[in-house]
């Protein structure tokens, strides 16, 4: 199973990375099953191998998975573009970190916290997204611009320069296009 590079640089931002051409009629919803979420979760070392949920918790993993990917993509966008995230997507993901906490063990010092059971996918990335939310980064925040992408990432270079989420795919596109749509100026090169 292929899953999109995690290139954002914050595992909340990844996991709202899991759509590929988000609204256009070629999107690709990786985290569709509770299969492919566990796969995931195992490629980003949420959950080992051994894990293992009954079938009747797996229905509940992807309707919880859907939400909270929508509110951490939700609150991110706005937050990219200059806005307050929406009431609705911290709520969502408050109730998630909390049900979360309510279950965690806590252990070691500085103490950890050890999800339970599906918690340690959804609990694990509602508190990533909490400790972005709280960080000093969240002014990097930025959004892919390209319609058919709008990947989150956080921009870590110096200059706060970086555009695209990956330049190898969006950021090549982009330069291709504009190449493309270059007015000619009637300058022939010489020789």
């Amino acid at each position: 199973m292929s899953f999109p590079h995690r290139i954002a640089g914050n595992l909340a931002l990844d996991f709202a990375n899991t759509v590929s051409r988000r609204g256009t009629a070629r999107e690709v919803d990786h985290l569709a099953t509770a299969a492919d979420i566990l796969a995931w979760s195992r490629q980003t070392g949420l959950i080992d191998d051994d894990f293992a949920l009954r079938s009747t918790d797996r229905k509940a993993l992807v309707k919880d998975v859907l939400a909270l990917r929508s509110a951490i993509n939700d609150a991110g966008s706005a937050i990219a573009h200059g806005g307050e995230p929406s009431a609705a997507a911290l709520d969502t993901i408050r109730k998630y970190a909390a049900e979360a906490l309510r279950t965690a063990a806590l252990g070691g010092s500085p103490v950890s916290l050890h999800f339970r059971g599906a918690n340690r996918i959804i609990g694990a990335i509602a508190w990533a997204a909490l400790d972005l939310l709280r960080d000093d980064e969240l002014s990097r925040l930025k959004q892919c611009p390209p319609d058919d992408c709008r990947w989150l990432f956080i921009d870590r270079t110096k200059n706060g320069s970086r555009r695209w989420c990956d330049m190898s795919s969006c950021g090549n596109r982009a330069k291709k296009q504009s190449h493309l749509t270059m007015p000619d100026l009637g300058v022939s090169p010489r020789r």
